[in-house]
């Protein structure tokens, strides 16, 4: 991560001083002398960014990354600045003030490369004094980076392995001629694989006879009336959202019951409930009519598995056994004759974890050296705790494995809510919008979507990305992260300074705080109140912390932001590349000014139904990315 972001720093430098002719030769060598020691420190980063276990090769990468960033900032403010001073026609007398303003700007920039070039010292020196460069000399696990692998993600698309008793036994509750309303709760620990039963069991051809069905997430951040229409819109189809769009909770139960009151059996899966209290809310909504309907439930808790209904059946789902674990992970890994004693060594480690097996697999499949087999497994022995690895460091060895590319696109991930269905074509227009995927790497008939869909089939063949939904020739439409891949990439996220997640119902701190820094934010659940955003709308001097911010997400606003105008000034947000806006429910007019938003590529709004006239600068932007 640190070592692409000095390449683009790199990069920019390099721009300035070749379309920069008629700067002062001063700013010129210094942007010159900062350009060469960015290059000669990209070398230790390069080592260093498969160290970051070590917390002190963290803090310095840091450092690192943060004098990069600010280079490349201290540049556009210089350019803004040109770019507005050469705008329209300007007499003798105003062009003398310009080259004055310029020569100001020209000081500035001056002053502050010089404070760069101090820190650039110390982060050298720093590297000396507390034996960074010995650290880096020890063994290391990184193998260097490797080709992506265009690989057609439908056949990585698993078999469930090791369900075959389980899949007897819940069918037969499913299937049961039993008229009573009966709800089945799947339970057991995160990476079991409860998700991919239930879904085995409901896309069944043997319930074909449920002629109304259901499907949704609820996840560990919901709310009762977000959940209520994703349910009606999955029985009834997303055309019913404008009919629900006045319907508050009480309303939308009682719809709901009514639905179903009139559809005959219905067969209904809650993925992912937390909570007893979520269950509660929604149970009532599920009429009994004796006419044999069925509701599966998965979860992590066995007591709500337990309490969900007094006649529920709750059924723990088991660890896989030795030979099924060995089979799930042939079927990602496909191991070769002479890999396989190393093989089973290190799946007899996974506890028969599904989901660390196929992370496990997903790292190996590229490689099949016994060499590379081998590091691996002495990482693996390295951290083991009660004879067994944890799926967080098989996690991160996958993330660590990753090129600084593709650290970008599954860091990426993290902004989206937890079990999001994401569609694919509009992850690639973001992940191009945010500059992961350059022009620069274009070439050979092959275009920057081509490179997208590169980044995608890798992350998918690598198990970090789960298909929700592909075509019969392999094409992935819709996709999503597994909640315990998903904490990784925000952990990640946050140690590189990448994004920041914003949610009230967590009880963070102060948002400037959180957004000092920070390039990327996701917001979640009505906190706006600390993003400078008024009735007014955008301030007209937004705070100094978010003038490098480049990708800005909000989610359900709609109780906080009350007013029906909101203003984009000259001076908000100067470096935003990606916005998002959902759930404006009031919104009815956006402004935005002359100048503002510059860089801005990628806007997207949603359920924003008041909001009826949009700016031409975001319409053109909305149409190309939306």
């Amino acid at each position: 991560m640190a070592d692409a972001v000095i390449s683009f720093a790199i990069e920019k430098l390099g721009d300035f001083l070749v379309h920069q002719v008629n700067i002062r030769i001063g700013v010129r060598d210094d942007i010159r002398w900062l350009k060469e020691e960015l290059g000669l420190l990209q070398a230790t980063v390069e080592l260093a960014e498969s160290r970051q276990e070590e917390k002190l090769i963290r803090l310095w990468l840091n450092n690192v990354r943060d004098v990069a960033n600010e280079a490349v900032d201290i540049l556009k403010t210089f350019q803004d600045g040109q770019a507005s001073l050469e705008q329209g026609h300007m007499d003798r007398f105003l062009n003398c003030i310009c080259i004055c303003k310029k020569e100001a700007q020209l000081y500035d920039i001056g002053n502050d490369i010089e404070s760069l070039k101090k820190r650039i010292g110390v982060i050298k020196e720093r590297r000396l004094e507390y034996g960074i460069n010995t650290i880096l000399a020890g063994p290391d696990l990184k193998q260097k980076e490797r080709t992506f692998i265009r690989a057609s993600a439908i056949d990585t698309h698993v078999d469930v392995v090791g369900f075959k008793d389980d899949i007897q036994n819940l069918m037969k509750e499913l299937n049961s001629k039993d008229p009573p309303l009966k709800i089945i709760s799947i339970h057991g620990m995160g990476g079991l694989g409860k998700t991919s039963l239930a879904l085995k069991l409901y896309n069944s051809n043997e319930l074909r006879h449920f002629g109304t069905r259901a499907k949704v997430c609820v996840s560990n951040e919901y709310t009762i009336k977000d959940v209520l229409k994703r349910i009606i819109k999955s029985f009834k189809g997303p055309q019913h959202e404008e009919y629900m769009s006045n319907m508050d909770e009480h309303d939308l139960r009682q719809y709901l019951q009514q639905l179903l009151e009139n559809q005959g059996c219905y067969l209904v899966l809650i993925d992912d409930i937390w909570d007893i209290k979520a269950w509660n809310q929604i149970k009532i909504a599920f009429p009994n009519q004796d006419n044999g309907s069925r509701i599966m439930i998965t979860t992590r808790n066995k007591k709500v598995a337990e309490t969900v209904d007094k006649n529920c059946l709750a059924y723990q789902l088991r660890l896989l056994r030795e030979e099924e674990s060995w089979e799930l992970f042939c079927k990602t890994a496909e191991p070769t004759h002479n890999l396989e004693k190393l093989g089973r060594e290190m799946v007899g480690k996974c506890g028969g974890l599904p989901l660390a097996i196929v992370i496990l697999g997903g790292l190996l499949l590229h490689n099949k050296s016994k060499d590379y087999w081998l590091k691996v497994k002495e990482h693996i022995w390295r951290n083991l705790r009660d004879d067994s690895v944890d799926i967080v460091e098989i996690l991160s060895l996958s993330y660590k494995d990753l090129s600084h590319q593709m650290r970008d696109c599954f860091l990426y991930l993290a902004r989206f809510p937890e079990d999001e269905i994401i569609d694919v074509e509009r992850l690639k227009h973001l992940w191009i919008a945010e500059e992961f995927i350059s022009e620069d790497e274009e070439g050979d008939g092959v275009l920057m979507e081509d490179l997208a869909e590169d980044c995608l089939n890798e992350l998918i063949n690598r198990n970090l990305i789960q298909i929700n939904y592909s075509q019969l020739n392999g094409k992935v439409l819709a996709c999503q992260v597994h909640d315990l891949v998903r904490e990784l990439a925000i952990r990640k996220a946050k140690e590189q300074k990448n994004l920041v997640i914003s949610d009230s119902s967590k009880h963070q701190p102060n948002l400037t705080h959180l957004l000092e820094g920070q390039r990327r934010h996701a917001i979640y659940d009505e906190i706006v109140e600390d993003l400078a955003l008024s009735e007014s709308g955008f301030t007209e001097d937004p705070m100094p912390s978010l003038g490098n911010l480049r990708n800005l997400t909000t989610l359900d606003l709609h109780q906080v932001y009350g007013g029906d105008i909101m203003v984009c000034s000259k001076n908000s947000f100067p470096s935003l590349q990606v916005l998002r806006l959902q759930k404006f429910t009031n919104l009815k007019e956006l402004q935005v000014e002359d100048g503002a938003l510059p860089c801005l590529k990628s806007f997207r709004i949603k359920k924003c139904e008041e909001l009826k006239n949009i700016p031409v600068q975001l319409e053109r932007i909305l149409i190309q990315t939306n």
